[in-house]
């Protein structure tokens, strides 16, 4: 996608997430985000990765309340089994919106998150920050999931990008993880070993030199030896 198209459609995207937020906010709409824009909330300008499509999860009791935003929007609402999906065009580009309700499902690994009873109390207003230096004026504060929720669900998919999100989410937030909660929610939707399967494999992409691609892939940037030496040591804290 060119600079310019993208920058227009993350200003869309922006001024939607925080629009849906407010709304929720307003009618006591329980609604947390989740995904690329979580991910953007715990991490540096060197880790940000473009995103659009918007990610969140709520209750089944708060679903129901939602079709207006969804509405006022001009996104679609298709109601499934596992939550709802909509999407608006622009020009040729559209913007995903999905909610996913009480639980996570991953369709690369068909995987599912539960959410622990303490997620939405743990959940935290953060900044949103803008890709596009063009878009800093539509910096927005909203509801996101705690870290530690976040990169269980990015440690549970087969896709790359959900790994560099894992890695980026280590390097530049670790202190704010609980290492203690993590695991218990690991636990909590039996995903003790595909996560620690999963670490181990961030550490051996580290030692193969893949993890130094992926990074550039996604940054434009160079992982540098320091950084690598943080990720491995702090992979293995999470691991003892």
């Amino acid at each position: 996608m060119q600079r310019s198209k993208a920058s227009k459609i993350e200003a869309v995207s922006l001024k939607d997430l925080d629009r849906i937020s407010r709304e929720a906010k307003n009618f006591g709409i329980g609604l947390i985000v989740i995904g690329g824009y979580a991910v953007r909330a715990y991490t540096e300008s060197r880790s940000w990765r473009f995103t659009k499509d918007i990610d969140l999860v709520t209750t089944k009791r708060d679903l129901t309340a939602l079709r207006g935003i969804f509405e006022l929007l001009k996104y679609g609402f298709d109601q499934t089994e596992f939550g709802v999906k909509g999407s608006k065009k622009i020009n040729n580009e559209s913007i995903e919106l999905h909610i996913s309700v009480d639980k996570v499902i991953d369709w690369s690994t068909n995987l599912e998150y539960r959410l622990p009873g303490d997620f939405f109390s743990n959940a935290k207003e953060i900044s949103i920050r803008p890709y596009f230096e063009e878009n800093t004026h539509l910096k927005t504060s909203v509801m996101v999931a705690p870290i530690d929720d976040v990169l269980v669900m990015k440690l549970m998919t087969e896709r790359p990008r959900d790994h560099f999100d894992a890695m980026a989410l280590i390097l530049d937030s670790f202190g704010e993880l609980n290492v203690k909660r993590f695991w218990a929610n690991a636990k909590h939707s039996d995903l003790e070993g595909h996560i620690n399967k999963r670490l181990n494999s961030l550490l051996v992409d580290l030692k193969k030199g893949l993890a130094k691609k992926m990074w550039k892939e996604f940054t434009g940037r160079v992982l540098i030896r320091e950084q690598e030496v943080v990720l491995k040591k702090r992979i293995n804290i999470l691991l003892e």
